[in-house]
């Protein structure tokens, strides 16, 4: 293998890597203790996901969200599976709706995740009573409110992400 030919490989692991590395820390960032008394922590790891699917669907394929949110069961203490599950779901929807409805505005962007997190929400209460631990809907609520209103700072900063990393990176696409 030439040196060109290696960082071109390395070009392309790194390509890869991103987008996960992007949503695992700010999964890291969701474990950071906020001063209010109410759970209004935005759900940063599965936006992270949610735009990586959009914005580079063959970058976060719905088995790396699966493997995210299987992290996020065990750094928030949670069964095992209730958010790996509804990761992959989330991503499997985001880039069936990508292929649907192909380029759109950012308003349909926003109200379509208000709706896969609400749904995350929604789902996210019945799994963990499967799982032998109820949670009461409110707190899942208050969270759903609060990563809708983070939406567009979450997709700022995965905008720019992806607008260095092409710029470093010649063979980078777009979309």
């Amino acid at each position: 293998m030439t040196p060109d030919e290696r960082r071109r490989w390395l070009l392309s692991l790194w390509r890869f890597a991103v987008p996960a590395m992007v949503s695992v820390v700010m999964l890291v960032l969701m474990l950071a203790p906020l001063p209010l008394s109410v759970p209004a922590m935005p759900h940063l790891a599965l936006m992270g996901v949610l735009v990586w699917a959009m914005l580079q669907p063959v970058l976060m394929p719905p088995w790396v969200a699966f493997c995210i949110g299987m992290l996020a069961d065990l750094l928030f203490g949670q069964p095992l599976g209730v958010n790996a599950t509804l990761f992959a779901i989330a991503t499997g929807v985001m880039r069936m709706t990508g292929q649907v409805f192909g380029r759109h505005g950012s308003m349909f962007d926003w109200l379509l995740v208000a709706s896969v997190l609400l749904g995350f929400s929604l789902l996210t209460g019945p799994l963990m009573a499967l799982a032998g631990r109820p949670t009461p809907v409110l707190p899942l609520l208050w969270q759903w409110l609060t990563s809708v209103a983070a939406w567009p700072l979450v997709v700022r900063l995965c905008a720019a992400i992806q607008r260095k990393l092409a710029s470093t990176a010649p063979h980078w696409r777009h979309g």
